[in-house]
């Protein structure tokens, strides 16, 4: 008899409805924080989070196994790093030029980083495309987005913004 009075399958409901299974991506998607008001990362997420949850949800979807964010990217201008406290992500800063520090440990190390920041649907296609393959190199390879449901939703699931109609947008 099993010691454990849990039951083996903790979300029935992934098993009726089906979880995707998780996406083999060669890049990484950062929640892109160096323009954004809101710069306490853990409210950013989790406002993050919901968001997409609904977006995902109205459309009778659901998330990939491991869909989440992946890092956070702040300007080294105004990164504060009591802003991180409880984000269990990667920090990276962009100290402009195109140069990419990790600061998610006390030391900020150089990071070799082929970075991508679309700001709209057809432009993160044309990112997925350039970056994938890439992520074999020596360097990180990172989409960058803004805290905008709909498109982290797309990035996230792969469909397309006409299979993602969002009812609400007040999330």
């Amino acid at each position: 008899m099993d010691s454990s009075w849990r039951p083996k399958t903790v979300d029935p409901l992934s098993q009726v409805w089906g979880v995707p299974a998780a996406k083999e991506r060669s890049y990484e998607y950062w929640l892109d924080l160096r323009t954004s008001e809101v710069t306490f990362a853990q409210q950013a997420l989790v406002k993050l989070f919901y968001a997409v949850r609904r977006v995902v949800d109205e459309a009778g979807k659901s998330l990939p196994k491991g869909a989440k964010v992946q890092g956070l990217l702040f300007d080294a201008a105004r990164y504060d790093r009591a802003d991180t406290i409880g984000a269990e992500v990667p920090i990276y800063l962009d100290s402009g030029g195109g140069a990419i520090m990790n600061a998610t440990k006390l030391e900020m190390v150089p990071l070799p980083t082929e970075l991508r920041a679309p700001s709209s649907s057809e432009l993160l296609r044309i990112a997925q495309e350039e970056l994938t393959g890439l992520g074999e190199e020596a360097k990180t390879t990172a989409i960058a987005l803004e805290a905008d449901a709909q498109l982290w939703a797309q990035a996230l699931t792969g469909l397309t913004p006409d299979k993602l109609v969002c009812i609400d947008e007040g999330a």
